[in-house]
């Protein structure tokens, strides 16, 4: 009878997994995965067919990270929340932020973030400012608004501009704001431009 293996796939995800939030993509490799699994590369291979297939993994991994941190409840306005926990996830999670939005694993990243984009919208459903928008004005309304969170993320992830404290404060030059009026306020000024003349 042959040994039994002293870890499953899982374990190897998540190894991998914890490599990359702690030091990016440059740090993943066969040896940082065994190591950290108290074991040796050979078996690394036999779980997971390549690294391929494991930088694939761990992109999936980040991106339900990401989903809980778009979806956790903090204001109460649901469309605000996920603006906040993008930002959030790009200011707390620095390398899982790059990981998922790199451009050699961006085919990838597309296949599962169409699936994401898609369970948010059903969140919203029942958004009571949505009602009565057609579904094409509701898409654009979206995809604008994601514009402009991705790009804030961005700058706060690359440390453009810094996310201070317990009340998230967008420091900058000049002025401060805090990251809820900043999400809020542009989220509003972005569904009245794609509403008004609607009525």
């Amino acid at each position: 009878m042959p040994p039994k293996p002293r870890f499953q796939t899982d374990d190897i995800v998540q190894a991998a997994f914890s490599v990359v939030r702690r030091e990016g993509w440059p740090g993943l490799s066969a040896r940082s995965i065994a190591k950290a699994l108290n074991a040796s590369t050979s078996p690394i291979y036999a779980y997971l067919s390549s690294m391929n297939a494991i930088e694939a993994a761990v992109i999936k991994k980040a991106l339900e990270l990401f989903h809980a941190y778009i979806t956790a409840q903090r204001t109460g306005d649901k469309w605000i929340d996920h603006g906040l926990g993008y930002v959030l996830f790009a200011k707390e999670e620095k390398h899982l932020f790059r990981c998922i939005n790199d451009e050699k694993h961006a085919s990838l990243t597309r296949r599962f973030t169409r699936t994401l984009f898609a369970a948010l919208g059903r969140d919203l459903a029942d958004y009571g400012p949505f009602q009565g928008l057609s579904k094409e004005v509701l898409l654009d309304i979206r995809r604008s608004r994601w514009f402009m969170i991705h790009g804030l993320a961005s700058l706060i992830n690359n440390e453009w501009y810094s996310l201070a404290n317990q009340e998230h404060v967008v420091m900058r030059e000049g002025k401060n704001v805090r990251l809820e009026a900043l999400v809020r306020d542009t989220s509003l000024a972005i569904l009245q431009g794609h509403t008004q003349g609607n009525d």
